[in-house]
């Protein structure tokens, strides 16, 4: 099997369920299997690869099979560990006051697929407002859990940061400010998303997540400016969620012509469509034919082109701060932060060094990719 038959292959895994099952029966031999096993778990598709082998769609030997179901059940270990981390982090921050949504992960997996097993995730993500993040931060720390960077300098999170990456024993958790990093980020308003929330059950306890509206949002945001290429489980997240009555498309349109979002959830819906071959929501139209500034595609082009690897998100970050005093403490903070920084983002043996650090925007000026 070639890597592009491959590819076609998980596009069908991924849109199991949402579309009438392909007639086409996909028998993998003992060669074929590892390097499709990788991109099965790089794509976090144990769930419905396993539910392709039920419909008969894929067909495995029964030792292949043996390993994805083990593949699948490592998976829902880790999960049900990340909800019963949630329920002790959410108690921790309910205790003083801090007022938490849940994204992504559980809060999409539980009510919106047909199984939560369908919808695994690898850590937990939570979004506060920005006058409770001290708090937050602080309340995280006491629970035992790490900071995988601290920040460039203070104040980086809260004026600038998407999310702080927190790590115990075997979970991560990423306390979110807004939902994007760089331009988008910058533009949307996340109280107002937090003003439409609602609640849902897990292990006894009830959590608030955004409405199907403003996880729909969320998941055009992150399947788009996520990872470039796009991951095929952020795909079917948009998709899966579009397909939900209660998305409330006015309120969606509104919102991404406000925060300059309409190009992401074009490229979103269109990508999403284009890889899983199942059409969008006829409710869909308006905002696919919404019209998209230029400034809008710049700032789409820093997360989805070449330009990511050359500081483009950077870049379009700074062009979107309001204030030449604000930007010029943007700037500092990447240019000039402080040791602990330089120190934590040194890799194993290297000395932490600014001008190792200021070669990176000298090689984007230069064209040259930095990893």
């Amino acid at each position: 099997m070639t890597r592009e038959d491959q590819t076609s292959l998980l596009n069908t895994i991924a849109a199991v369920g949402l579309a009438p099952d392909a007639d086409a029966r996909h028998e993998i031999d003992e060669e074929g299997w590892p390097p499709l096993r990788s991109r099965i778990l790089g794509h976090r598709l144990t769930g419905l690869a396993l539910l392709a082998c039920e419909r008969g769609m894929l067909v495995l030997s029964e030792n292949n099979h043996t390993e994805l179901r083990g593949l699948h059940r490592d998976a829902m270990a880790l999960a049900l560990e990340l909800e019963s981390r949630l329920i002790e982090v959410a108690d921790a921050l309910e205790e003083v006051e801090v007022d938490v949504t849940v994204l992504k992960g559980p809060a999409v997996a539980h009510g919106y697929y047909p199984d939560p097993s369908l919808r695994p995730f690898s850590d937990l993500d939570l979004l506060v407002g920005a006058q409770q993040w001290t708090v937050a931060v602080q309340t995280l720390a006491r629970l035992g859990f790490e900071r995988e960077l601290p920040e460039p300098r203070a104040g980086f999170d809260v004026n600038f940061g998407k999310a702080v990456s927190w790590h115990k024993d075997h979970v991560g958790i990423d306390l979110h400010r807004t939902l994007a990093a760089g331009p988008f980020g910058l533009w949307m308003k996340p109280d107002a998303l937090r003003q439409w929330r609602e609640e849902f059950t897990l292990g006894g306890e009830r959590f608030k997540r955004l409405d199907a509206t403003g996880l729909l949002l969320h998941a055009c945001v992150h399947a788009s400016l996520g990872w470039r290429p796009p991951l095929l489980l952020p795909l079917r997240d948009v998709l899966t969620i579009a397909s939900v009555e209660s998305v409330d498309w006015e309120r969606l349109a509104g919102w991404s012509e406000s925060w300059g979002l309409n190009a992401v959830l074009q490229h979103a819906f269109g990508t999403a469509a284009h890889r899983l071959n199942v059409s969008v929501p006829d409710e869909a139209q308006r905002l696919l034919e919404a019209p998209v500034s230029a400034k809008e595609l710049r700032a789409l082009g820093a997360y989805t082109t070449d330009r990511r690897r050359r500081g483009g998100t950077a870049l379009a970050t700074m062009q979107a701060i309001p204030g030449l005093r604000q930007r010029a403490r943007y700037a500092r903070s990447l240019v000039l932060p402080e040791r602990s920084f330089l120190k934590a983002r040194a890799s194993d043996g290297e000395r932490a060094s600014y001008l190792r650090r200021w070669m990176t925007p000298a090689n984007w000026l230069l064209g040259r990719k930095h990893p």
